[in-house]
């Protein structure tokens, strides 16, 4: 516990004193890892709590990004009413693909979820009046705070860390709450869950539901931070680095997945020279973490601490 609370302290301090330091860089990479953090959150309560796959998680956050950036755009809506009026919208596409998909298991769900990202993607393309094809849309306006437009890093940075923060500790009273225990139920046993009364179809939903919604509001942020978007960011690879984000903190571990942000986004830094080939990297990464560590790098991080403390006694 006291570890805990020292590590939460050290996170605090550490996100106070990037924007203090003055560096741009630092605080737009900073907002990056806030921005992919909520998705990676929403995935991991899928995939690490609820044992079900996802492979076109990247899906919701384009429509959360294309839907606000459109209300915005073509309908005049203020986007602090446009993020979740999209959230919603993903919501109820997120209940209907949830009812058809979950009669599917394994790779059969893992195969129909890819198709899913894909479908999505080649609707951003093609549907020009709408996306503005391959070009995307620009233009979206900013988020404004007490007559302030928050368009600059240094403005947008607590907004998105202050979201990013929310969500986990949203996520981490859902997984305390009875319906975390329930969804523990079905990652480990689906019979079992539905022979102690659990509902294991709608709760499925359910979670798909929630885990979009973290995505979609993610895009909409990202929208009107960036003041574009075009389908590119959207596609299969971000669902990939999503994947990445929630194995490297251990699939069942919400705090996790901010760390497992954090090194993917960083890692896509260090490797943006690769091109088209960092995905191989990151394929790479998860086949190794997924065979030598499958509790993510905190694991070996405890492992360490272990040792460290048997050492010194």
């Amino acid at each position: 516990m006291a570890w805990s609370l020292a590590w939460r302290l050290l996170l605090g301090v550490g996100l106070a004193a990037i924007p203090l330091s003055g560096s741009a860089y630092l605080t737009n990479l900073l907002t990056v890892i806030a921005l992919h953090a909520l998705p990676a959150i929403g995935l991991s309560l899928l995939m690490g709590y609820t044992g079900q796959i996802s492979i076109g998680h990247a899906a919701f956050y384009g429509l959360g990004a294309y839907g606000s950036a459109l209300l915005a755009l073509r309908g005049g809506v203020d986007p602090w009413l446009g993020i979740p009026l999209a959230a919603t919208m993903v919501a109820l596409v997120a209940w209907g693909l949830g009812w058809l998909i979950f009669r599917l298991r394994g790779h059969h769900l893992a195969v129909a979820t890819l198709g899913l990202g894909i479908i999505v993607y080649v609707a951003l393309v093609e549907l020009r009046a709408w996306t503005g094809g391959p070009n995307g849309l620009s233009g979206i306006p900013p988020l404004r705070l007490f007559g302030r437009a928050l368009d600059t890093d240094f403005r947008f940075y607590p907004l998105a860390w202050g979201a990013c923060l929310a969500g986990a500790a949203m996520a981490g009273n859902l997984i305390r709450a009875p319906v975390g225990l329930a969804m523990r139920a079905v990652r480990e046993s689906e019979r079992a869950a539905a022979s102690l009364g659990v509902d294991v179809a709608a709760l499925k939903r359910r979670v798909f539901v929630v885990s979009a919604i973290y995505a979609s509001v993610a895009g909409g942020l990202y929208a009107h931070y960036i003041g574009y978007v075009s389908p590119q960011p959207f596609g299969v690879v971000f669902s990939i680095r999503l994947i990445v984000m929630v194995a490297v903190g251990g699939f069942a571990n919400v705090g996790g997945a901010l760390f497992g942000a954090a090194f993917v986004t960083v890692a896509g830094e260090v490797l943006q020279g690769l091109g088209h080939y960092d995905v191989m990297g990151f394929g790479l990464t998860l086949v190794l973490v997924m065979v030598l560590l499958p509790g993510g790098l905190p694991q070996l991080l405890r492992r360490l601490s272990v040792r460290l403390r048997e050492a010194r006694s």
